[in-house]
């Protein structure tokens, strides 16, 4: 729809940024209150956020069932990893759902200046302003990074071949050696990616700033990811160091590190398969020197010393950081939503939550007892990433259970209701011990 320069309008949500929690909040609001008037805003032409910007060959790294909005099932609504191609096409469907009623207006290609005020970014003399009479509400404070859209934070000499992992797509045959830069997601699914085209393990060496603990992919399944994700309580409620809760889930085969040798620092939430892993292991040139300072024309800088290199060699940048640990705040305040994760991991579950928790009729002070809760990096985070997550739910189900059952996002909706039930039991009766645990391993500051 076309804006005039002195278009005044007025709205009931103004939703600025058209990604994967933005959506899941207009699509719940929809849900429950089809006559309101939803306003999204984005710079990008098309909704699905970092997705437009990720590399081709990106895939879930959680089952498609809960992933995307409530309203509709992504992929066979099953354990599939969708692609890059299905995704944007599945918000291409959910935005022109929302779109056919009418009530609901997207502005692609639209920047927010504040107080109300859109723009243009076609034509910077087109604008509008908005009057919201229920909440603006922020979908772009978590920050999504993609090595696309954020340059590497390390310097890059004059003549170094050095790609964002987009490129990787085009390049995979045309050269000698392959140093990926990035130890996440990203990384893995680059050194997998090269590995699946029939590079040789020993043309790839893998930069690695720090190792990750790593979910096992086989245990975070639509029906057995709630109880997997319980036996983390019963090692937390007894751990004395947030060490012992891995290294006991190593045990059980719910986590996994590349390197039994070495003490993982970070836990980001990453999954990776055990066919993955065996072929990630298969990289045998590792290196462990700290982040990456500078690369030259024949040597690499580390935080930690030097290393030379030779030959025709193509530097993969992976280093973005995907979902950085952002700092908390009040969800809720006057007139205003900021979209932030309230259980560890699941953004898309928590905005949805939100969406329904802003149509409840209570304070805003009551409402911000959800405490947010920010992706975690290290494996110190753990302990009070769950705990929170867990108080976040019990208080959940105290207001609308039934809703959280029936809940396609919820992990945990996908178990028959006297399990569900059951388990939503025993996470309450666990709840205060979990608290004093992570009061016993405090995060690091």
């Amino acid at each position: 729809m076309a804006a005039t320069t002195t278009q005044l309008k007025e709205t009931d949500y103004l939703i600025i940024g058209a990604g994967a929690m933005g959506i899941a909040f207009a699509d719940e609001i929809f849900r429950q209150k089809p006559d309101l008037r939803i306003t999204i805003v984005d710079r990008r032409k098309r909704a699905g956020g970092h997705w437009n910007d990720a590399y081709p060959f990106v895939r879930l790294h959680q089952p498609a069932a809960f992933y995307g909005v409530n309203s509709l099932i992504l992929g066979n609504g099953s354990n599939d990893l969708s692609s890059k191609s299905e995704l944007l096409n599945y918000y291409d469907s959910v935005i022109e759902k929302l779109l056919a009623s009418g009530r609901v207006e997207i502005l692609a290609g639209y920047d927010y200046l504040g107080e109300g005020k859109v723009v243009s970014l076609d034509d910077p003399e087109e604008s509008l302003t908005y009057k919201v009479r229920k909440s603006l509400v922020d979908g772009t404070y978590m920050k999504v990074e993609v090595p696309s859209t954020h340059a590497p934070k390390y310097e890059v000499d004059d003549g170094v071949n050095l790609v964002p992992v987009n490129e990787l797509i085009h390049t995979h045959d045309k050269w000698e050696k392959f140093y990926v830069v990035g130890s996440g997601k990203t990384g893995m699914d680059a050194i997998l990616f090269l590995l699946d085209k029939g590079v040789s393990s020993d043309n790839i060496f893998w930069i690695s700033p720090n190792d990750a603990w790593l979910f096992n992919r086989a245990f975070i399944q639509q029906g057995s990811v709630a109880e997997e994700i319980l036996k983390h309580a019963d090692c937390i409620k007894i751990a004395d160091k947030s060490e012992e809760i891995f290294l006991e889930m190593e045990k059980k085969g719910g986590i996994f590190r590349l390197d039994k040798n070495i003490s993982p620092s970070k836990w980001r939430c990453a999954t990776v398969s055990p066919e993955g892993l065996e072929k990630l292991r298969t990289v045998k040139q590792v290196i462990r020197k700290g982040r990456v300072k500078r690369i030259g024309p024949s040597e690499i800088s580390f935080e930690k010393g030097e290393l030379g290199y030779s030959g025709k060699a193509l530097f993969v940048d992976c280093s973005a950081n995907g979902l950085a640990k952002r700092k908390k705040k009040p969800i809720f305040s006057e007139g205003k939503i900021t979209l932030q994760s309230i259980l560890f991991c699941q953004q898309v579950f928590s905005a949805a939550t939100i969406a329904r928790l802003s149509l409840v009729n209570m304070s805003d002070k009551r409402k911000n007892q959800l405490v947010p809760v920010p992706h975690p990096e290290f494996k110190e985070d753990w302990p009070v990433t769950y705990s929170t997550s867990i108080e976040n739910l019990l208080m959940l189900h105290r207001i609308f259970p039934f809703w959280m059952f029936r809940s396609r996002l919820n992990f945990m909706s996908h178990e028959p209701m006297l399990k569900y039930f059951a388990y939503a039991a025993k996470a309450m009766f666990m709840a205060p011990t979990l608290k004093k645990a992570a009061k016993r391993m405090p995060p690091i500051q």
